[in-house]
This record gives structure tokens, sequence and C-alpha cells, in this order.
């Protein structure tokens, strides 16, 4: 009797890893639950549920039978199609990973994330930061803990290592000089645009609108940017995300407020530009890890571009005036010229995610700051309100009126997910990189915006990112669709023009 063929080392892997990423959806989707339908008394069971799967996949793809596989396979490169040997590279990375830290440690991480979670939920409601900090103090020692064994492993610093994690190839080398920047140019332009809007008329009050009658527009909102209701569902929670890695699964949040309904809509611009760059994954090399996003800058960058760029556009903005009226009624409250108004003017709240345009990356620099002085003991999570307050002072002008306004804001701290936020204005950056070459690639893909028809603005993306998936790195990425490596100066040119060169908001 014959012995099957054993699959090559390369294949093993796949499987492996493969089999990880399954895991992980699975993980996803129990988040999603956690932070959607769950009731509150499932904290304790969903960070028990939320632990052992992060303990298992760690195991898997951190274990030295992963490492012979891996070391079989790259022996064999030579004989490899490009593909494969880019998703060699992704699982040798994923693998470094995992094989830093013991899956233990990875464990209790996930286990006190899932508990912090709804912890800051409830201090967030009550204004209570004296009910964050201490379970956050006890989460920042295991961060610290896996940031330091991952920087000896990468051969970086601990906050370089777990932004790596979220975003490879985007480094503080690359971060420093384009924050450094930002935060010369946008205070300045900040005041500028502030004064030349101080003679604008108040916009007619949005709201109030029903929840119903949002649902009702996000739904679609999310149809006009290429869900299908098929694949796809919308619901409510407190922070807005969107959930990754289930191909064909659509599923993203948004949070209803019947005095703002703005906020419902352009947090459903912004998630439904995450769900279509997941969407547009090549599906072949679902679970792969060359098939995963390519980082989170990229990622951002296709959920703003929807809720910045062109969510923000006057060619939009001309489609949704009409659509807004049709669905919630009121009048004039929805006319183009109060519409633009209200969506042009400067934020002056302390909200990251209702900010407006300019103000948005300094919210990011403010929290790339404090989280890198958190890591290295610079701050202690009792010191974090009042540093908060004067940051946001020096960056924005302004500070929080409590603490659930300020430090308390963002769900990212209690999820353990140091070393994110820097994405977001990175993010920003090469949104505006993006479709500053898609518009000018395209002469037709703003009057289509304003049909509501975002067709050719994905018609040059998902070639030239989407389909692309990890199966290169970051730079090449770019510079294959732009031209030029990722900078501040299409974001620059944009907000100028846009703030300051374009005709007065409500002036039509």
């Amino acid at each position: 009797m014959s012995v099957p063929a054993q699959p090559d080392p390369y294949q093993r892997a796949v499987k492996r890893f493969s089999r990880a990423a399954k895991l992980g959806a699975a993980r996803s989707l129990l988040n999603w639950d956690a932070r959607t339908y769950m009731p509150p008394g499932g904290a304790w069971a969903r960070g028990e549920e939320m632990a052992t799967l992060t303990e298992v996949v760690a195991e898997l793809i951190g274990s030295r039978a992963a490492d012979d596989e891996l070391s079989e396979a790259e022996a064999m490169a030579g004989a490899l199609a490009p593909d494969e040997r880019a998703d060699l590279a992704e699982m040798r990375r994923l693998f470094i990973h995992a094989a830093a830290v013991p899956p233990e440690l990875l464990a209790a991480k996930a286990r006190l994330a899932e508990r912090l979670q709804a912890v800051w939920a409830e201090a967030r409601r009550e204004r209570d930061f004296a009910r964050f900090a201490a379970p956050f103090a006890e989460l920042l020692v295991v961060i610290r803990e896996i940031a330091a064994a991952k920087a000896e492993a990468l051969g970086t610093s601990p906050y370089g290592a777990l932004i790596d994690e979220f975003d490879p190839g985007v480094g503080e080398a690359m971060i420093e000089p384009v924050f450094a920047d930002l935060a010369s140019f946008l205070p300045p332009l900040l005041a500028e645009v502030r004064e030349r809007q101080a003679v604008w008329p108040a916009p007619a009050p949005l709201g109030p609108v029903a929840a119903e009658r949002q649902a009702a527009l996000a739904m679609r909102l999310a149809e006009a940017v290429g869900h299908l209701p098929e694949h796809m569902r919308i619901d409510a929670t407190l922070h807005p995300f969107s959930v990754p890695g289930m191909p064909g699964d659509v599923r993203f949040t948004t949070r209803y407020e019947a005095a703002n309904p703005r906020f419902s809509i352009m947090a459903v611009l912004h998630e439904a530009g995450h769900a279509m760059y997941e969407l547009g994954l090549p599906r072949p090399l679902a679970f792969r890890a060359a098939g995963q996003a390519r980082g989170m800058t990229v990622h951002e960058s296709q959920s703003l571009t929807l809720e910045m760029l062109a969510g923000r556009s006057r060619e939009f903005l001309g489609f949704l005036a009409p659509v807004m009226a049709e669905t919630f009624g009121g009048g004039d409250t929805w006319s183009f010229a109060n519409v633009l108004n209200a969506w042009r003017r400067l934020d002056e709240g302390v909200i990251r995610v209702e900010a407006d345009e300019i103000a948005y990356p300094l919210h990011v620099i403010l929290r790339y700051r404090l989280e890198r002085a958190l890591l290295a003991g610079e701050l202690t999570p009792d010191d974090l309100p009042g540093a908060w307050d004067e940051l946001s002072e020096a960056l924005l002008g302004r500070r929080p009126a409590n603490v659930s306004e300020g430090c308390l804001q963002d769900i990212h701290w209690a999820a353990g997910h140091i070393g994110y936020f820097p994405n977001y204005a990175m993010g920003a950056m090469l949104a505006a990189q993006f479709f500053e070459r898609a518009t000018a690639d395209d002469p037709q893909l703003l009057p289509a915006l304003s049909r509501g028809d975002f067709g050719p603005y994905f018609a040059w993306v998902r070639p030239r990112i989407h389909a692309r998936a990890s199966l290169v790195g970051v730079e090449a990425l770019v510079r294959d669709a732009t031209g030029a490596p990722l900078s501040a100066e299409a974001f620059k040119r944009h907000v100028r023009r846009r703030y300051l060169e374009e005709p007065l908001g409500w002036r039509v």
C-alpha cells in the first residue's frame, strides 16, 4: 500500500497559518459580539474565551514546528512563485511576533483587555477615571513586558515593536518626521481657518433625527459605497468599528445620536471604507498571510478617503443633502447650503472621531506622545488626565471638560492597543496622497460622487491597493500607486485648498 505524498513544507506552513487566521476571525467575531450584543455580565467569560483563542493562535504559529516548516520552505524559496515568496515572508514576520512572547503572557493580555473594555465603558459613562486607572495599570505592565520581548526579537525599540504588530513597514523613522511637520504646520492653519470662518452664519441645527431614520440612511449610504445587503450588517455601539478577517461577512458599527446625525453618517462612511478594503482583498488568498490588509495605515487610508476626502467633498455633499432631506424630512435644514456650511465648519470640540480634517492629525499626535511616555514609564496611568489636558491645550488650543471627553474617549488603550494610534494620522496622509492621484488619473471621479457613485474611485483603488493585499511592503505599495513615498505634502495641499481656497462653505 502506497503512502500518500506529504505536502511540501511551504504548503504545510500555509495550512498552519491559515488555521491561525481562521481562529483570529472567530476572535474578531467574539469581539464584535462583546461590543454590540453581549450582556455586560458576560465580560469575564468572554475574557477567558478571548485569552484561550489568543493562546492557541500563538502556540500554533509561534511554535518550534512552525519555525521548522518555515525554515524548510525558505530553503526552497527559489522554486516558489512571487506571491508564494511574499506569503512566506509574511508568515515569517508573524512567527517572529508570536514566538517572541510566551503564549500565556499574550493570553493574560487578552484576558485583562477584555475585562478592561467593559470597565472603560462604565468609567466613560460615569466620568470616573479612578475606576479605569488601576486595571489599566495592570494591563500596562503586561504590555511593557510584551513590547520588550518583541523589541529584542525584531531589533527595534519597544514602541517600534508594538507599531510593527499593527503596521509593518511604518515605523518610528517614518512617523517622526511626518508628525513633526504636522505639529508645525497645522496649528497656524487652524488659526487662519478659524479667522476665515468667524464671519460665517451659524448653520441651522441638524437634529434631532430619530435613530430609525439614521439607520435607514446608514444602509443606503453603505449600499451607495458598494456593499450588498446579503453580505452586510450595521449595528450600534459606543465606539464605532468594523470587523476584519471575515471574507464576505461585512460587519461594522456606528453610533446614533438624535441631536447629531452627522456623526452616524461620517462613522458609517468611515467603517464602510474599512469594510470595502476587506471585501476587496483577493479571495484566492483568503486566510493567507499575504492575503491580509497591508497594515493599519493603508487600512485607515481607505476609511478616511470615504469619510474625509470623498465624504466632505462639495460633489458628494451635493448628492447627500437631498438624500438626507428625503430620509429625515425637515425642509431647509438639509439644503445644500446648510449641509455644506455644517460639514466644512471647523470642529470646536475635543473628540477625535468628530474632528475636522485639520484637527484630526493633532488628536493622533497627542495620543502618540502620551502612549510613548506611558510605555517608557515616563507617565503613569494616574498622570494621564492632567497630561492629556496640557497637550490638548498645546496642540488644539482647548481642553476637555471631563475625562470622558479627554483620556477616556477612545477604547484603544482599554483594548491594549498601544502603538495603534499613529496609523490614524499616517492614514490621513496616505488617503490624501491616494485621492490626489486618483482624481488626477480619472477626471470623472469627482463628478461621479455628485451622483453618489463611488465606482470610479474603487476602480482606481482596487487593482492598486486592495488586490495587492500584503504581497508587497507598504513603501512599494505607495510608490507604485502614487509615484512618490508617503509624506504629508498631498494632505497639506488638500486642507489648504479645501478650507482656504475653495468658495466659502455657505455661499453656493
